[in-house]
């Protein structure tokens, strides 16, 4: 070897002691940042199952609501369905729909179900109360929620105003 390797070997050896890993506070630092940012992660993600039924149930919502409208506006337009009703019809879509007051009916049409508004709707994981008496009235259930009783969406057609009424309740989802 030659000389100048030599001398860069030897002034290295000769340096004073360099500090090499990480001093006992520095790693505690480190592993409490780390612990908060786990902690602020899983109180987000522990919750993502109940913002996604509760999300699943505003979008039943605004499906139903526009479905209402747009069901109404046929309506609307065919004469053998004339404004305000107690009950009326109108083919859509090849199905005889029935209307209260301008708007499909909640539940109760044919003995299966068929002329109402569920027949309009696409549920998924949604299932409606079979047994309602009330023809302006659906209430459906999502499938799955913690407590379905307290994770429903209510349809209701208000007979002294002429006015539809979409609620949800998602305390239970």
């Amino acid at each position: 070897m030659t000389s100048a390797v030599y001398d860069k070997i030897k002034k290295m050896k000769n340096k004073p002691y360099a500090q090499s890993g990480f001093t006992l506070v520095e790693m505690v630092v480190v592993i409490l940042i780390l612990s908060a940012l786990a902690i602020t992660a899983y109180a987000r993600i522990a919750h993502i199952d109940v913002h996604a039924r509760q999300a699943s149930l505003q979008s039943f919502k605004a499906t139903v609501v526009s479905v209402a409208t747009m069901a109404k506006g046929v309506c609307m337009s065919d004469p053998q369905c004339a404004g305000n009703q107690p009950t009326s019809s109108a083919a859509i879509e090849g199905n005889t729909i029935y209307f209260s007051h301008g708007y499909p009916m909640g539940w109760r049409g044919n003995e299966d179900g068929t002329g109402t508004l569920q027949q309009l709707l696409e549920v998924g994981n949604f299932s409606v109360q079979p047994s309602l008496s009330d023809n302006n009235r659906a209430i459906y259930y999502l499938q799955g929620a913690r407590d379905a009783s307290r994770c429903k969406l209510e349809y209701t057609i208000s007979t002294s105003t002429s006015g539809l009424t979409v609620s949800i309740d998602d305390s239970g989802c």
